[in-house]
């Protein structure tokens, strides 16, 4: 038996075709699909449901107030009736009639794994939209196959078929965010899973539009740190985000601190250093809390009023980091007044970290109840509108 998993979001135009494809492609092979979807507002869910009322081996996964294709693709494999799972897009663009080849390698032993690579034809990439979209695979595979010893025309595929236990011995190990699960199995799996490629074409989009874009260059990079001290020091990739942003955030600090240092100072208020610490410090807040909302937690964005209900609870929660900011910095500044200014405010501005990340990720973006909250106290409203109108 073989599973298909499918992430999607916004593939609602494709899920009938997806399903009709895949039927005619495994003719002979008992199959189920699995659709994965990340709340998509243009209904996909409800055709995926509607199709899996007629048709049994149509099963959807719906995913609330979360998104990312790894974490879809790892949802769906653990939740595959199978031992053999096949991933693919939701997009059309992978050709599903290599499928059944991949299915019986791995089946019968021959691998461990079954990759489909657009790099085995001499036509095989041209599905890519842009010569952009073609500049990032590219690169991303020589540095793939650099940094982390593969041997691969196509590491970063999402196409491919591989035994659930390789995705169980990887799952310890798997990195929280990342755009290429692919190769975060291939890494993380112990011991290596074994690779076969296999070639296919890539083809172009119909609907829908490409997910692929510069931040998927951060997270390799975030990737990269991650599994290089994982060994040494076991931090999460999103830590790791979060901490390089606040070091930013360091540098809006400072950027803010002096002119501010200036302008506090000419108008008599002393020194002016501790009103120009709680500027700065508030401005590298805001910063920090806009990137990181943008980038670290992309698969938790807060948008419209959440953002700026978020904001207000960010900056609750950092209000002791803040204290514990401007108190240390201040200590320091006065007991120590010959050192720069520098060292006291990178000092106060580095406690803020740790603290700032545990509280925000537990509260700001962390399944906060305040969403529900909200959701509750709009049906309330609507429920007493409707009694006053009845």
């Amino acid at each position: 038996m073989l599973s298909v998993v499918v992430p999607t979001y916004n593939e609602s135009k494709n899920i009938h075709e997806m399903v009709n494809r895949l039927d005619a492609a495994l003719k002979g092979i008992l199959w189920e699909l699995i659709f994965v979807d990340d709340g998509s507002p243009d209904g996909t869910a409800d055709i995926v449901r509607a199709i899996a009322r007629e048709d049994r081996r149509v099963r959807l996964i719906s995913r609330h107030n979360r998104r990312g294709l790894a974490s879809a693709v790892i949802e769906g494999a653990l939740a595959a009736s199978a031992d053999i799972v096949a991933v693919m897009d939701g997009d059309l663009q992978h050709d599903e009639s290599v499928l059944p080849d991949m299915y019986r390698q791995v089946r019968d032993g021959e691998a461990d794994l079954v990759s489909a690579s657009r790099f085995l034809l001499a036509d095989g990439a041209k599905g890519l939209s842009s010569a952009k979209r073609a500049a990032i695979s590219n690169n991303g595979i020589k540095l793939s196959n650099l940094i982390f010893k593969l041997d691969m025309t196509d590491p970063l595929t999402g196409f491919f078929v591989v035994r659930r236990d390789v995705v169980r011995r990887a799952l310890p190990d798997l990195s929280e965010l990342g755009f290429k699960v692919l190769m975060d199995l291939i890494v993380s799996a112990r011991p290596r899973p074994r690779v076969v490629e296999v070639p296919f074409r890539f083809r172009e989009r119909k609907h829908g539009a490409s997910k692929l874009d510069n931040r998927v260059m951060y997270e390799f990079f975030l990737f990269f740190i991650e599994k290089r001290i994982s060994s040494i020091l076991p931090l999460p990739a999103r830590f790791i985000s979060f901490a390089f942003i606040n070091s930013i955030g360091i540098l809006v600090h400072l950027a803010v601190l002096f002119p501010a240092l200036l302008l506090l100072g000419n108008r008599g208020a002393g020194d002016g250093f501790v009103s120009a610490q709680l500027v700065a410090t508030f401005v590298a807040m805001g910063f920090n809390y806009t990137v990181n909302n943008l980038v670290t937690y992309s698969d938790r964005q807060l948008r419209g009023a959440k953002f700026y209900f978020g904001f207000l609870v960010f900056a609750t929660l950092c209000s002791v980091g803040i204290l514990g900011n401007v108190g240390v910095a201040s200590v320091l500044h006065e007991d120590y007044p010959t050192l720069s200014v520098f060292i006291p405010a990178v000092a106060g501005a580095l406690i803020t970290v740790v603290w700032n990340y545990v509280a925000t990720n537990a509260f700001v973006w962390g399944r906060a109840k305040y969403p529900s909250i909200m959701v509750r106290r709009r049906a309330s409203l609507k429920h007493a509108g409707d009694q006053q109108a009845a």
